[in-house]
Order: C-alpha cells, then sequence, then structure tokens
C-alpha cells in the first residue's frame, strides 16, 4: 500500500501528511489565496470575503492531508477577520464565519475521502503489478531448471523472488536437509548476516528449535511472529536479537513421497503476522522449492516437474484474476479493467503454449494464430500474415505474446483494424548467420486506417517492446508512426535450430 505522503497527483511531488513541507503548502495557498482576495476586493468590495480560502483549503487538503487542510482553514479565517478590519462582528457576521467553517470542514472530509481511495486503488494496482512480476520470475527461474542450472544459483534466484515480491521488506532463506535426515543445511539466504547463516548451518531439528527446525521436524508450516516471546525460539533468541530478526515464516519444503527436503523461511526486522495470501505465496514458493531440489535430485521426472510448476503459474494468474475481479471491478474504469484482463488472456496463452512443448521453444506461427488471429477473429480477414515456420525460445513467448497483443488492442481502437478497409500485415523471416545464430526479423505494419500521428507520451505497450526486447546483445525494437500507419520492426538472434525450412514463405 502507498505509504504517507505518496503522490496522489500525476506529476506532483509527494508529501508527507504533517510534515513541515505539508504545513508550508498551507501557509503558501492561503497567502496565495489571501493576494487574489486582496486583488478581487480592489475590483469589487462586494466580493465574498471567505471565497477564494475555500480553493486553498481543497487544493491543501488534497495533496496534503487533513492536517493541513485544517492549518489552510484556520490561517484563512484569521486572514479572513484580517480584511474584514472594522467590520462589526454581529449575528450575520458570525453567520458568515460558521458557515465557512462548515464549509472547510466538509471540503476537507471530502479531500479525505478522495485520499483514501486513491490509495486504496493505488494498493490494488501495486498488488496486481507485483503478482504479474511473481509470474515472470517464476518463468525466469522454469527456464534456469531447463537449462540444467546448478541448484544453488536456482535456489538463489527463488529468495529473490521472495524478497522482490516484498519490496525489500522480507529476508528469505532455504534450508537444505542433511543426508541423515535430522540436520539442516544452508541452501540460499543472500540478504541474511553471513555470522548467522554460519551459526545456523547443520542444526539439528526437533520440537522447538526455532521455525525451521520446528516446521522440519512437524512437517508443517510454523509461523512466528514475534521471537523475542515465542518459546520455540528459547534456544536461539539471542542470536536473532543480535541480527536484528524478529519474525520469521517458515514453511517445509516436503517431497512428493513425503521426506523433508529443507525449510522455506522469510524472516522480518519487526513483529509480523502473515496475512492469509501471504501465507499462501510463501506456501507456493516452498512447492516451487520442492520443484527444484527434485528437479535437481532426478533429472528424469523432467516432464511432472515442469507441468507442476506450470499448474502453479496458472494458479497464480486465477489468483490474479481472482483479486482484480473482486477488488478492481467496481473501483476502475470498465475500459482499462478490460484491457487488464485481456493481458492476462495472452500471458495464460503463452504459459499454455509453453507447457505444451515441454518449455522448450513455441512455433512462432501457433503464437500469432493464438495470441492475435483468434482473439480478434472479428478482423482475421483483414489479418495478412506470411512466414516461415519458425520456433521462437522460451525467452521470447511472452515478450512477443503480449506485443503481439497490444499492438492487435491498439489497431482494433485506433488503427487499421478500427475502420472497415484498414489492413494489418504480420510478417517474419530470417537473415544474416553468425556464431550458429541468425537473426529473426518481425514486422508489424498497418495500412488503409486513419491518419496515425506519434502520441505525446509513452503507453503501456511501448514500454513494453522497449522493456521486452533489447536485454540479449544484437536485439532491437521499433515503432515508427507513420502517417498511413504504425510499423513495428523487431530483431532478435536465435539459434539455428529453431529454424526449419526458414526459405520462403507461408501463410497461416
Amino acid at each position: 500500500m502507498p505509504k504517507p505522503g505518496s503522490r496522489v497527483l500525476a506529476g506532483l511531488p509527494a508529501i508527507k501528511p504533517l510534515s513541515w513541507t505539508a504545513f508550508g503548502l498551507a501557509i503558501c495557498t492561503t497567502s496565495g489565496a489571501l493576494v487574489v482576495r486582496l486583488a478581487l476586493g480592489y475590483l469589487d468590495p462586494h466580493i465574498p470575503l471567505f471565497a477564494t480560502f475555500f480553493a486553498s483549503i481543497l487544493i491543501t487538503a488534497i495533496l496534503a492531508g487533513v492536517g493541513a487542510g485544517l492549518l489552510a482553514a484556520a490561517l484563512g479565517l484569521a486572514s479572513a477577520l484580517w480584511i474584514a478590519g472594522s467590520i462589526r462582528f454581529d449575528l450575520s457576521f458570525g453567520s458568515s464565519v460558521a458557515l465557512y467553517l462548515l464549509t472547510a470542514l466538509v471540503i476537507i472530509w471530502v479531500a479525505d475521502q478522495y485520499r483514501a481511495i486513491l490509495r486504496q486503488l493505488q494498493q490494488r494496482q501495486a498488488a496486481a503489478a507485483q503478482q504479474l512480476a511473481l509470474i515472470t520470475a517464476e518463468n525466469n527461474l522454469l527456464e534456469q531448471l531447463l537449462a540444467n542450472a546448478a541448484l544453488p544459483e536456482t535456489l538463489a534466484q527463488l529468495t529473490s523472488i521472495a524478497e522482490d515480491y516484498s519490496e525489500g521488506e522480507m529476508l528469505a532463506s532455504v534450508l537444505l536437509m542433511d543426508e541423515d535426515g535430522l540436520h539442516l543445511r544452508h541452501g540460499a539466504a543472500p540478504s541474511l548476516p553471513d555470522a548467522y547463516n554460519r551459526a545456523i548451518d547443520g542444526i539439528e531439528i526437533g520440537p522447538s528449535v526455532g521455525s525451521c527446525g520446528t516446521a522440519a521436524f512437524r512437517k508443517q508450516p510454523v509461523y512466528v511472529t514475534d521471537i523475542q516471546s515465542d518459546p520455540l525460539w528459547s534456544g536461539f533468541r539471542e542470536l536473532a536479537k543480535e541480527h536484528g530478526l524478529a519474525a520469521c515464516w517458515s514453511v517445509p519444503i516436503v517431497a512428493t513421497n513425503g521426506a523433508v527436503l529443507g525449510t522455506f523461511a522469510l524472516y522480518h526486522r519487526h513483529p509480523r503476522v502473515p496475512s492469509p495470501f501471504e501465507k499462501e505465496v510463501v506456501e507456493l514458493l516452498a512447492r516451487i522449492g520442492t520443484i527444484a531440489i527434485e528437479y535437481n535430485h532426478d533429472r528424469e521426472q523432467r516432464k511432472l516437474l515442469v507441468d507442476e510448476l506450470a499448474h502453479r503459474v496458472r494458479n497464480i494468474l486465477a489468483v490474479v484474476m481472482s483479486i482484480a475481479s473482486t477488488t478492481l471491478r467496481s473501483k476502475t474504469d470498465p475500459i482499462n479493467f478490460k484491457a487488464f484482463q485481456d493481458r492476462l488472456t495472452a500471458l495464460a496463452t503463452a504459459q499454455r503454449l509453453l507447457t505444451n512443448e515441454n518449455w522448450s521453444s513455441v512455433c512462432l506461427r501457433d503464437l500469432v494464430r493464438e495470441v492475435a488471429v483468434e482473439p480478434f477473429s472479428a478482423h482475421a480477414d483483414r489479418l495478412l500474415i506470411a512466414g516461415a515456420p519458425i520456433n521462437i525460445p522460451a525467452r521470447l513467448v511472452l515478450p512477443f505474446a503480449l506485443t503481439l497483443h497490444e499492438l492487435c488492442t491498439n489497431a482494433a481502437k485506433y488503427g487499421a483494424l478500427s475502420g472497415d478497409k484498414g489492413r494489418v500485415h504480420i510478417r517474419w523471416n530470417v537473415e544474416g548467420e553468425r556464431d550458429g545464430c541468425r537473426n529473426l526479423v518481425f514486422e508489424w505494419s498497418e495500412t488503409g486506417g486513419p491518419p496515425v500521428a506519434a502520441p505525446a507520451s509513452q503507453g503501456f505497450g511501448s514500454r513494453l517492446l522497449k522493456s521486452a526486447f533489447g536485454s540479449e546483445a544484437e536485439e532491437t525494437a521499433e515503432i515508427d508512426y507513420r502517417l498511413e500507419g504504425i510499423v513495428c520492426k523487431v530483431k532478435v538472434p536465435i539459434q539455428m535450430s529453431g529454424v526449419e525450412h526458414a526459405e520462403g514463405q507461408h501463410g497461416i
């Protein structure tokens, strides 16, 4: 959730409520209102006394909160009384003052409600963004598993996923069960102090051995919310205090045969009670840890493990959609909510294609058909598609899927597909050869639609294109806003093994 002082209006700096900056804003806005009132008073002495100060109260309360709004109201009253000067205080003037104070309180209350609603929306949007980031991180972890990455590297990435998800508020740790089945050994804990990792390396599991030793012994999650008061930590309380650790949630990593492989833990610097959704995330990451460790132990179970991880990813997508439906639908513009749903659908389609191909590669023709042609079937006769049967590696599937979806959506709303005569040409081929790689050149071009002008600011699609392609050497992605239609061109190097009968063009 955005912290107090978070930006409430785009383009304006953040102001923390009850800060000197907030009170300074109240003084400045009131001073400005006073100057305007004095100027208007010279032009027309009958201008209402309090009118300009209502604007200063509204601006201050929206930008800096209730405290600053109350100060602006008090300063406005004092300024109005100063302007009134020799005006005799009678029943009529007293009524005006009372009406001013009542109106000011209503303005401040409305502004505070606006800030509260906006913070709730920001919180929900941030939660949705976190879930999408979690999905992306899980995909990266899956690619590491498929690339036969070493177990320490995979576990380090698993802990990073948890820490990034919490925006640095949690410190993640993975302990691995020793061959004797009685002791836990250090697996990965990049953010915990080395001295602490060394101290707990080799601890024997038992009914009251901290969070991890107890979780491994019980084969059940253990959520210690305050280490200093919990009896499970009686033998490690001082060690935790020395390193500034106040809470620890631990979930056992259990193999499919029921054996404990280790523990996945999240530490906190302050006492903390987990929310139900945080418990789901921790337990999900522990299950992913199970997949990683078992995959390392027995690589012949590759397909089963990939299917399991893909299932977990689909669960996350379902959780994200559920959260969005229950928390954002009534608070968000229907058009924006529909766009969010469609992007999740494109992600789910890409995930399904990857799962069907065992997360090795996906045929670009299949991806175009599933993401562009079928969802926009009403315009299928105006989508002119041609390209060689090329398999693109797993790391490119999600970027291409989201890019295609954004281009199709934009074309249907504003571009060539928004009218009756427009056409979209989707072409790709391979060219060149260097070190066993060829360049995949993908081009999207629109014709016959409304005249095009470059946007004043970058939208989601433009930012996505630049962030999705360009991380690897020789990758390029460009959008040309030509008058006759948008042209998007992507060039990425791919291995020769992904090119089949590359010469010639083939329609879909």
